[in-house]
């Protein structure tokens, strides 16, 4: 049993600076795969409408949004053998709505994810990600999704996850509270969209340094003991952030596979 990574250059854009930052995943200890040749034209219209996937082809992320879909079919494919897969998202992450582009993002990979893995079993949707998307509108499904805060989620109207961002410092307790209510619900799969934005040298400016990192990671790898997990690793734009969290994350996965 091994950690994954579904990653394809494809998916990087000159349009997009950002998304060349994920070639750091490449320097992780795990197996990398690429993503097959996958027709999604039936999948996409599980979540978008037809009108908007036709207007969406003209669009210059296409191609590169289109790959991504594919890294997200290809790894949740690799959980049939794998326990652990990892997959950056850029421009199919998880703000896109039904029938509109949202946040730089053309489709909701999110929302396909767990189109997905809803005939394979309990879902949880655990989004550690400065925004909120619109996943849980689009996807149809009985996936469950855990937010941080002991309340409801509040989104504020740009789609920024309020309780995440009130925390502050809590931030860590009230993800600890969190992970013990997706061990309750007893998920067969985890998804976790780990945004990278909600480090505090990040644009969204929350108050997550490495000490916080170091504690969000534990009590991560402490959830998805023996539970299938497709980790969307998303938002963000500095490349020493993203270094710095997947190596904490590489140091947390190891050793705590089945």
């Amino acid at each position: 049993m091994e950690i994954v990574v579904i990653y394809s250059r494809k998916i990087e854009s000159e349009l997009i600076p950002v998304s060349r930052r994920f070639g750091v995943l490449l320097e992780l200890p795990f197996k990398v795969i690429q993503p097959g040749d996958l027709n999604v034209d039936n999948l996409l219209l599980e979540v978008h409408s037809k009108d908007y996937i036709e207007r969406a082809k003209d669009h210059p992320f296409f191609s590169a949004a289109i790959e991504n879909i594919r890294c997200i079919v290809s790894a949740i494919e690799a959980l049939n053998q794998h326990d652990i897969a990892i997959v950056p998202v850029t421009v199919a992450g998880h703000l896109a709505e039904k029938g509109r582009m949202r946040g730089g993002c053309l489709f909701n990979g999110l929302a396909v994810a767990v189109k997905l893995l809803n005939s394979k079993g309990k879902i949880a949707v655990i989004e550690t990600d400065a925004h909120h998307g619109s996943a849980a509108l689009i996807s149809h499904t009985n996936a469950q999704f855990f937010c941080i805060g002991d309340k409801e989620c509040e989104i504020s109207d740009d789609l920024r996850c309020v309780l995440g961002r009130k925390v502050g410092k809590n931030y860590v307790e009230s993800l600890r509270r969190m992970v013990e209510k997706v061990k309750a619900y007893n998920p067969s799969f985890i998804i976790w969209y780990l945004g990278t934005d909600i480090d505090s040298r990040e644009y969204a400016e929350m108050d997550i340094g490495q000490g916080e990192w170091d504690d969000i990671m534990g009590a991560f790898s402490d959830v998805i003991h023996g539970r299938k997990t497709l980790i969307l690793l998303a938002s963000g734009s500095r490349e020493d952030v993203l270094r710095d969290i997947v190596l904490k994350l590489s140091k947390a996965l190891v050793g705590k596979i089945f």
